[in-house]
């Protein structure tokens, strides 16, 4: 997986720049918590989730497993105070954990795809370890085909709700068969946001 974002980060970067990142989370906006607050970009690819984040005084802790990608990122986004953790993932997320820290707010967006259905249990109860109380997570589940040399696993809205009931958490907004913004045919979203009590 994390070979396919090293051989290609220029071509998907410039892809996933040209959305606009407060329109593509609009429908997490409302539940931000006040910034300062601690945010973690699980996932962050070009950095774009990341700098919209920090630019609305957040400080965002961006994890992303792919190298070319972390340097696009700060090519694209060198003004943006954004603390990066290269070469982390999930399931695991060690190099995350490591750093002690808990999140107000966690972001997944267009990530849980390629976490394997094996593995998906461990990787939530590791996010959810990283969360506060009170704290959300912004989920987006991908639907549809995958592009040639990517592997994306399908996962339900009824999976997340199944790993929350196990891990005490709760879905508290979801949003299904979302359009895809970059317009790819057969491609379709569900946002779901999770909140432990």
């Amino acid at each position: 997986m994390v070979s396919y974002y090293d051989s290609n980060a220029p071509r998907l970067a410039a892809t996933y720049e040209s959305l606009e990142a407060a329109r593509l989370n609009a429908w997490f906006y409302d539940v931000l918590p006040a910034a300062p607050a601690n945010v973690l970009d699980i996932g962050a690819g070009s950095g774009r989730d990341a700098a919209w984040l920090a630019s609305l005084g957040f400080d965002v802790v961006a994890v992303e497993p792919s190298a070319a990608m972390v340097r696009e990122a700060q090519r694209i986004h060198p003004e943006s105070a954004i603390h990066w953790i290269e070469g982390d993932a999930l399931p695991g997320l060690e190099r995350t954990l490591r750093r002690g820290e808990a999140f107000d707010f966690i972001l997944l967006s267009a990530v849980w795809m390629h976490v394997p259905p094996a593995e998906q249990r461990r990787a939530f109860r590791k996010v959810v370890s990283l969360m506060k109380p009170g704290a959300r997570m912004a989920i987006t589940l991908r639907h549809g085909p995958a592009v040639p040399g990517q592997v994306v696993y399908e996962t339900t809205a009824a999976d997340i709700e199944s790993l929350c009931r196990d891990h005490g958490a709760y879905v508290e907004r979801c949003h299904d068969a979302v359009p895809d913004l970059a317009g790819r045919a057969g491609v379709a979203w569900t946002q779901l946001l999770v909140r432990v009590p």
